[in-house]
């Protein structure tokens, strides 16, 4: 008796129906999940209120906005994927990538300082653009550039640009627009000396040489020379006390320079 219903048990499993793969219940859910996730990225890649369809550019002056927005448009119109030779593109608001778009205007636009892109929901962005304004002109032979409060070379000019000029011996002679061409900590050395001269001593400054030292060449034809490596408000309180207590206005007509560069010492002629 045990033999027969062990003999006939695997008769009756084989008679069962199988059951087809779309009869199991995790099929319906991979299937559920498939149709949930397909419907979130159409959404967010075609849903037409969320495609980008305006962008607005806030804070230029000098740069036309339609140049921006060109390129702008060029970062947003993303291309998907190709089928039958036709390619699907979308310019979906959430796959957006600012800091590249910031990164190709920047390089594109160097008399940009800063940009900074807000999205705006559902379909708008807004450019916030911040221009360089010229600290002075950087001249190399017969080539002058707007230069600004950073050291960067940011436009072509003349010297006929009222303001100071800067100079100094570059290695391989090429100047580049958006170039770092003097330490912005220079800089601001250069506007601090600058400042107290016209402050304190209603002197101008025309021209400076930058190197190891700072060369300044006033507007009355004598030199100040500076180490930028050594305390520069020492060698500024130097100069302010030469120019006030021992050398006289009317001395000041045919003074040559004044040597601030020394430790504890100041030379003038």
């Amino acid at each position: 008796m045990n033999y027969k219903r062990q003999h006939i048990n695997p008769k009756i499993k084989n008679l069962r129906k199988k059951q087809r793969f779309y009869q199991y219940p995790i099929f319906w859910k991979f299937l559920l999940f498939f149709i949930i996730v397909a419907t979130f990225l159409y959404f967010i890649l075609f849903f037409s209120k969320l495609q980008i369809s305006e962008i607005i550019v806030l804070g230029n002056e000098k740069i036309h906005a339609d140049d921006i927005k060109s390129l702008t448009w060029k970062n947003i119109d993303k291309k998907i994927v190709s089928l039958l030779g036709k390619s699907i593109s979308t310019k979906s608001i959430f796959i957006f990538n600012s800091k590249n778009t910031i990164d190709d205007i920047l390089n594109n636009f160097p008399n940009i300082e800063d940009l900074k892109i807000e999205k705006n929901l559902p379909s708008s962005i807004t450019l916030k653009i911040k221009e360089r304004s010229p600290f002075g002109v950087f001249c190399e032979e017969k080539n002058c550039f707007l230069i600004d409060h950073n050291g960067v070379v940011f436009e072509s000019t003349d010297d006929s640009f009222m303001g100071i000029i800067l100079k100094k011996e570059l290695r391989d002679g090429e100047i580049y627009l958006g170039e770092n061409i003097i330490d912005k900590n220079i800089i601001s050395i250069i506007s601090k000396i600058k400042n107290e001269l016209f402050d304190n001593f209603q002197i101008d400054v025309k021209e400076i040489f930058v190197s190891n030292l700072l060369i300044f060449q006033t507007s009355l034809g004598w030199r100040i020379y500076f180490n930028p490596e050594s305390e520069i408000d020492l060698q500024i309180t130097k100069m302010n006390i030469l120019l006030k207590d021992e050398i006289t206005i009317e001395e000041r007509k045919s003074l040559q320079y004044i040597y601030l560069q020394y430790k504890d010492r100041a030379y003038y002629k």
